[in-house]
């Protein structure tokens, strides 16, 4: 990456803008931004934000962990699942021809995307509705977990919008701690899922650190917009964005005459 572009901050700056107002998941948000926005291949997109992620989960999930707002056998139960999905999920990237990879991923992200608009939609819509008064089954949340890890490790997207949206309909938890409970179980996903991209050359340090040189600031400032702005036409909107970017890839990916600068990463 050129250390004199300022698209990769710009995009961490807007991105974590909209992730401190409505605590949606930031795969959802950056991966499609530093593909269509900042022209990065999506391999390293993919893998960059999952490093970017365990970061900012770490910062996040600790601060939950203090407050006791963290449910602990679940995010167990979660990781038991996830971590070997990640390792499922790195294992099929591997095996796919170099040659296709990147028109792949991006098709790819793009069906997630349009799967994480929905769950947001079902979540702003139905989320006050369901109160359930028991734990799932544990097998239940462990194929959870490998699902996630599956599609996290794929397309870094799936953590903060998929699985709190089923976090938050279908576990008997807090608002609170669904939350902390996914950044928990997020940061041990997104770790393993950075050894694995990092190992196959897909993780770029440069970008990352850009990225988080916007996004620290970018989440404060959301934060404070969000004490300002009703969050569920946050949310609402937010999830057209996703929908329409969704589409934008799954039906046009992207090009590929994305700048060489960001053709190997660093790791």
């Amino acid at each position: 990456m050129n250390g004199l572009d300022l698209g990769p901050i710009a995009v961490g700056f807007v991105v974590g803008a909209l992730v401190g107002a409505t605590s949606t998941g930031g795969g959802a948000l950056l991966t499609p931004a530093l593909v269509l926005l900042a022209r990065v291949p999506p391999s390293i997109a993919i893998g960059s934000d999952v490093l970017i992620a365990a970061g900012m989960k770490l910062v996040g999930g600790g601060f939950y962990a203090l407050r006791r707002e963290v449910h602990w056998q679940t995010a167990a139960r979660l990781a038991a699942g996830s971590l070997p999905g990640a390792v499922v999920g790195i294992a099929i990237l591997n095996r796919l021809p170099g040659d296709r990879l990147e028109a792949w991923l991006a098709h790819g992200l793009g069906f997630v995307l349009i799967l994480a608009a929905a769950a947001l939609f079902v979540r702003v819509r139905f989320a006050d509705r369901f109160r359930p008064r028991r734990m799932p089954a544990t097998g239940m949340t462990v194929g959870l977990g490998f699902l996630t890890g599956v599609l996290v490790s794929m397309t870094s997207v799936g953590s903060g919008s998929l699985l709190l949206c089923v976090l938050a309909l279908g576990y008997p938890l807090a608002a609170r701690t669904s939350v902390g409970t996914d950044l928990i179980h997020a940061l041990a996903l997104s770790s393993a899922a950075t050894v694995g991209h990092a190992a196959a050359g897909r993780v770029d340090v440069a970008l990352a650190g850009a990225v988080l040189v916007g996004g620290i600031p970018g989440v404060l400032a959301g934060a404070r917009l969000a004490t300002a702005v009703p969050e569920r036409p946050l949310r609402a909107g937010l999830a057209v964005v996703l929908f329409v970017l969704g589409v934008q890839l799954a039906v046009f990916g992207v090009s590929q005459n994305a700048p060489a600068s960001y053709g190997g990463g660093e790791s």
